[in-house]
């Protein structure tokens, strides 16, 4: 015989206790009163039994997460054996899954790192994608109950940079507080493309200046000969002027 209770010490009622003898296949099974006690009838002597809460009842409907200890061995005598006691534990009403991340160069790459969690039943549906915390340790409440996939993303170009991830599934439905990690990664960076995709920058410019110059001669050579036209016919009027000046005036008288 035994009690039943919650974390708190609250006695639970309606919790399915079995005794099992594997080896002779004897059963019995009991339930818990309003106390949270139960007595297991009919055990017979000289025999071991395994003990455990069964899942049955509101274990098996998903209100009960698990219990503790999970199972108890005894071997029944003639005198009663008490203190068969269980904690259970109900889901609460909300998930919450934690982890943390572990990996090299973490510090340099922690802005460009992102967490995804997808649904491990329809990989094409998301269902939250956030920054790495500074922590490196994420938090996450009130996800759907299921099963889910975990694992990192990073945000610069995949061109320069590959992302390899661990990917860890979670059943939010089977245990509705879960922390995973260490999640780790590497990041691995192709500097033949970085110089690749720098390098033809430069002759893109020279070849552009070229153009320009080409099209602009035209442009400067009319300039050149209009201001070379300008200067001569300046030099013209005061040739004129100045021989005007020097013709003497025919007298009258």
């Amino acid at each position: 015989m035994g009690v039943v209770t919650l974390l708190s010490g609250q006695p639970k009622e309606g919790i399915s206790i079995e005794a099992r003898a594997e080896s002779r296949g004897f059963y019995e099974e009991a339930v818990t009163d309003s106390s949270g006690s139960y007595r297991l009838r009919g055990l017979l002597p000289e025999t071991t039994y395994t003990i455990r809460v069964a899942k049955k009842g509101k274990f098996a409907s998903g209100r009960i997460e698990r219990a503790s200890p999970e199972e108890l061995s005894i071997k029944v005598e003639y005198e009663d054996i008490k203190q068969l006691d269980f904690v259970v534990f109900e889901h609460p009403e909300m998930t919450i899954l934690s982890g943390h991340v572990e990996g090299k160069r973490i510090k340099e790459l922690h802005s460009h790192l992102r967490v995804e969690i997808m649904s491990a039943t329809d990989p094409l549906r998301t269902e939250a994608v956030f920054p790495l915390p500074l922590s490196n340790f994420f938090q996450v409440k009130d996800l759907p109950r299921g099963r889910h996939l975990v694992q990192l993303q990073c945000v610069l170009p995949s061109t320069t940079h590959r992302l390899r991830s661990e990917v860890i599934e979670v059943d939010l439905e089977r245990q509705s507080n879960i922390h995973v990690g260490p999640i780790k990664f590497e990041v691995e960076e192709d500097h033949q493309k970085q110089e690749l995709t720098a390098a033809p920058v430069y002759p893109l410019i020279a070849g552009i200046s070229v153009i320009a110059l080409f099209i602009s001669i035209p442009r400067i050579r009319d300039l050149h000969q209009a201001i070379a036209g300008l200067q001569l016919s300046g030099s013209t009027g005061t040739v004129k002027k100045d021989a005007k000046r020097l013709i003497p005036r025919k007298k009258t008288w």
